[in-house]
């Protein structure tokens, strides 16, 4: 909505000042030519942000109808030493609620094409691919993991996200909590490091695809901690949206 008016205020201005030109063109032969220039750049600028709006409209719509009933990916990186590393990822696909862990060389492979800058060769087999940067845990109201057994702070999960043994970190962290030990943490814990890193992160897939949450999600896709392919339309307008239309949005 903040968008809209926006919108509105700068043609109603472009409009205005339109007007004016067309009242002085007879008086001033400068103003007649500057107006003739100006009416061209006008229809030129409305023309195309009425094809720029139908086009993000059209692809709003499409990512509306065919995200929730499609197969997508989800990965989470983190920057090591100046390098892109892929921490886990996950497939998902809410119409038929499905949920899979990537396995290791699945992840690993997603990082080669990624570092290659082929990453969007993968979308043939999924509506899109997001590859989510861990930097954004620290901008994003993820709340305590408070499910069953399981009592993880936000800084907990990204210790097990980070871990090459994300069991014996979990084992660890709860042993402490649970005042036992880590053997018979592991001895119940049914899930491999893929399946454990996967629900982790799928967490956080929850969290920013709340409703309520969008304007974080929008900022973390500003900010490139949130990267989408294949990059339509849509999501490339977002990158055009300045961050104070951004945080209207929020309020």
């Amino acid at each position: 909505m903040c968008i809209m008016v926006d919108l509105i205020v700068m043609f109603i201005a472009m409009l205005v000042i339109f007007l004016i030109l067309f009242r002085l063109r007879k008086a001033l032969f400068f103003f007649g030519f500057f107006f003739k220039l100006f009416s061209i750049v006008v229809i030129v600028i409305i023309a195309g942000s009425i094809l720029f709006a139908y086009l993000v409209i059209q692809d709003a719509n499409n990512f509306r109808m065919n995200f929730a009933n499609s197969s997508n990916m989800f990965i989470m990186k983190e920057n090591i030493n100046g390098t892109d590393v892929f921490l886990t990822g996950i497939s998902l696909n809410i119409h038929n609620r499905s949920f899979v862990p990537m396995s290791e060389e699945s992840v690993a492979e997603a990082q080669r094409l990624y570092a290659a800058g082929k990453i969007g060769t993968l979308s043939k087999d999924y509506y899109k691919i997001f590859v989510v940067d861990m930097e954004s845990l620290d901008n994003v109201s993820l709340y305590n993991i408070s499910d069953k057994n399981v009592q993880l702070t936000k800084d907990e999960i990204k210790r097990i996200l980070e871990s090459k043994n994300a069991r014996e970190e979990f084992a660890a962290i709860t042993a402490g909590k649970q005042h036992t030990d880590m053997d018979t943490v592991l001895s119940n814990l049914k899930v491999s490091d893929e399946e454990l890193k996967g629900y982790l992160f799928s967490y956080y897939i929850s969290t920013i695809f709340d409703p309520k949450n969008m304007g974080e999600f929008l900022i973390q896709l500003q900010n490139d901690n949130i990267k989408v392919y294949d990059d339509t339309m849509m999501f490339r307008a977002i990158k055009f949206v300045p961050v104070s239309l951004v945080e209207k949005m929020i309020n």
